[in-house]
């Protein structure tokens, strides 16, 4: 039992239904390193939990967007004036204004970074008609304008010639089964928009001494040589290596059974499906990360900065799909005596976390497929959580369990009503 479990957990392309997802980099003003981390960010290993769904859009410049004052006002701008002590506020939070006369006594408030940076994110969206691109790779349309059914075969695990007749021998046969596509598959489409940001440590390590230095220059001399040496020796421990920051907007594809109906309408027409403005994408929610990037004898900066920026994007999925229930992935179940799932400190498992039990199951009365929750079950805390973390290229030991067995997965205890094939989904 336990060396078929070892063959089945070792292929870890094992099919079930995913989300899907689309990573498109920020590009923004050069920082250090900057070659080397967006050779990094293009290295970065795409997380297994998700299918990825390739689009046109891979990178876009941020400085490149200008926002019009259309662009201001239907993002909820220029339409109500600040006077008076609302302007004094806004000057002392550094909130830019536009002031609408010499006096400087009534103006527009205008967007912080955080809001402009998601103001040019939906001019991405309406410029570059995102939703329609993904909309597109799902129904695999290529170069010679063609749909087909390749895609939504593969990843719902469906009968090909069954999909294919029932979408050839009309819309009425296909739909049932587009339609569960649809529910499973289409409407859980995602993609995530990525800002990187390299700082050196030195500038600010050495503000911070300065301000320290200066906060005691006019104390006792005993005081203040102590207080002068401490900050000596912090700013020796953090002025070495680079601080790597990264900020993650995660957007959800708009679907529904009527936008099924919408695509049939475009099934020999790739171009209408490439222009139409019926497909859109929700927000649904901001992360943002800080990695310390220290020097080490042993390590190129290369492996440093891979290092520091897998872990760093990694914890901005881990923070999203604590968030946002609907990001979180469903993973499979891969044997139940041990239960094992393939899962584990990459996605930010503990001993505390918890998670229920999925089964799909047929729902009669409305005619399609879906997940109902059967139970819970936690991480077993007598083995170790699987350490699964990127190590950029390092060679690393096997890791191995208190009875010398490798560790491969992280093993839970639940209910024996669970089976193998059912999947998890992290409720703490």
């Amino acid at each position: 039992m336990f060396l078929a479990c070892s063959l089945f957990a070792q292929d870890q392309n094992i099919e079930y239904r995913r989300s899907s997802l689309s990573m498109i980099l920020l590009e923004s003003e050069s920082f250090p390193n900057q070659e080397d981390v967006l050779k990094s960010w293009n290295n970065y290993p795409f997380p297994d939990k998700y299918n990825q769904h390739d689009i046109n859009t891979k990178s876009v410049s941020l400085n490149s967007i200008e926002l019009t004052d259309e662009d201001l006002m239907n993002g909820g701008f220029l339409k109500d004036t600040v006077s008076g002590l609302q302007i004094t506020k806004a000057k002392l939070v550094g909130k830019p204004l536009r002031f609408l006369n010499e006096e400087q006594t009534l103006a527009f408030a205008l967007p912080g970074e955080k809001e402009e940076v998601q103001l040019k994110i939906d001019k991405i969206l309406a410029d570059k008609k995102l939703a329609n691109q993904l909309v597109a790779e799902w129904f695999n349309v290529g170069e010679d304008g063609k749909f087909d059914m390749s895609v939504i075969q593969e990843r719902g695990l469906y009968d090909a010639s069954e999909l294919d007749a029932g979408v050839t021998s009309g819309q009425q046969r296909g739909s049932a089964a587009l339609a569960d596509a649809g529910r499973e598959l289409i409407k859980n489409t995602f993609v995530t928009f990525t800002s990187l940001n390299f700082i050196e440590n030195e500038p600010f390590a050495r503000g911070i001494r300065d301000a320290a230095i200066a906060a005691v220059a006019s104390s006792p001399e005993l005081v203040k040589v102590a207080a002068e040496k401490a900050a000596e020796k912090l700013y020796e421990a953090t002025k070495d290596g680079y601080t790597l920051t990264s900020k993650t907007w995660l957007y959800q594809l708009n679907w529904s059974d009527s936008l099924l109906y919408v695509t049939y309408d475009y099934w020999d027409n790739p171009e209408a499906l490439a222009n139409s403005d019926a497909f859109s994408l929700d927000f649904v929610g901001m992360q943002k990360n800080l990695s310390m990037v220290g020097f080490a004898k042993d390590k190129s900066l290369d492996q440093i900065i891979d290092k520091a920026l897998v872990r760093n994007i990694d914890k901005a999925f881990v923070e999203l799909q604590k968030d946002n229930d609907v990001f979180k992935p469903k993973m499979p179940i891969i044997s139940v005596d041990p239960m094992v799932v393939l899962i584990g400190e990459k996605e930010g498992v503990t001993e505390k976390s918890q998670f229920e039990v999925l089964q799909m199951v047929w729902n009669k009365k409305e005619g399609f497929t879906e997940w109902k929750s059967i139970g819970k079950c936690k991480v077993d805390k007598k083995y170790p959580i699987w350490n699964n973390m990127y190590n950029a290229g390092e060679e690393t030991e096997e890791q191995l369990d208190d009875e010398g067995n490798v560790v491969f997965g992280t093993r839970f205890k639940g209910s024996k009503s669970i089976l193998p094939g059912m999947l998890v989904k992290q409720i703490k």
